[in-house]
């Protein structure tokens, strides 16, 4: 079981959304922390964002790195699909 760190700028998104959207955020990093390597739909990033994966929720990305010596999951960013990439 992986350990699960969300940056501030991720969490303040979080707390915008609704209510289903949280719960469906929420279920996705607790998946994800169970097993990273296993988790379907995980993509690797590239250009300025290599070295971080995504997840897609519908309009939402859950962009993330993984530690695997310390099993840490680092979630950087999370927010719509067109506002996430320009950060």
């Amino acid at each position: 079981m992986y350990k699960v760190v969300v940056h501030k700028r991720a969490l303040k998104y979080y707390k915008k959304v609704t209510e289903s959207q949280k719960h469906k955020i929420k279920e996705c990093l607790i998946k994800l922390a169970a097993n990273p390597n296993e988790y379907s739909g995980v993509k690797n990033m590239a250009g300025d964002w290599v070295g971080y994966k995504r997840i897609r929720l519908g309009n939402v990305r859950i962009i993330f790195w993984l530690d695997k010596e310390k099993k840490i999951i680092y979630v950087d960013h999370i927010g719509n699909r067109g506002d996430i990439y320009k950060n």
